[in-house]
């Protein structure tokens, strides 16, 4: 593959920006809730199943294991988790939702739905199922999990 001069021609650039716009839209939509973007992917993980332990939270969202404490910790703060020991490893913690967070979920699904929106905005519903599946096998490909190979839901499909 030859060397690319311009900077748009690479990937990372555009994942880059991506991130950072999601980010700040997210942070945007948060501010009402008291929590900031670094925490938001980790209450959707806990909708998705309450009581995980906190290093699977780590090993599913990708993230290393002191931005998952401070990320907990800002969310327990908050009132949105409480951390509770686990009953088979008292070394280790499972988070659960507390109706607080509860009471701001069709909120935060919201938030995310409309972004998502405005990502994919620019293409047709063909372009949009396309980029998706893509994106998801690219992700999927570098992921530490497996999780939605064996999944139940109908979204993870």
């Amino acid at each position: 593959m030859p060397l690319k001069k311009c900077p748009d021609q690479y990937l990372g650039r555009w994942f880059s920006i991506l991130h950072r716009l999601s980010m700040r839209e997210a942070a945007q939509g948060l501010k009402e809730y008291g929590i900031g973007s670094g925490q938001i992917m980790f209450l959707l993980e806990l909708y998705y199943r309450d009581g995980v332990r906190q290093e699977e939270l780590t090993t599913l969202l990708n993230i290393d294991g002191a931005n998952t404490t401070r990320a907990i910790a800002k969310l327990e703060e908050e009132g949105y988790v409480v951390r509770r020991v686990d009953r088979d490893d008292a070394r280790a913690y499972r988070v659960y939702l507390t109706d607080k967070a509860e009471e701001i979920k069709d909120g935060l699904f919201r938030l995310m739905r409309d972004w998502d929106e405005k990502l994919l905005a620019s293409l047709t519903d063909r372009e949009r199922d396309q980029f998706i599946q893509l994106v998801q096998k690219i992700g999927r490909s570098f992921a530490e999990h497996d999780r939605c190979l064996f999944c139940h839901h109908a979204d993870c499909q």
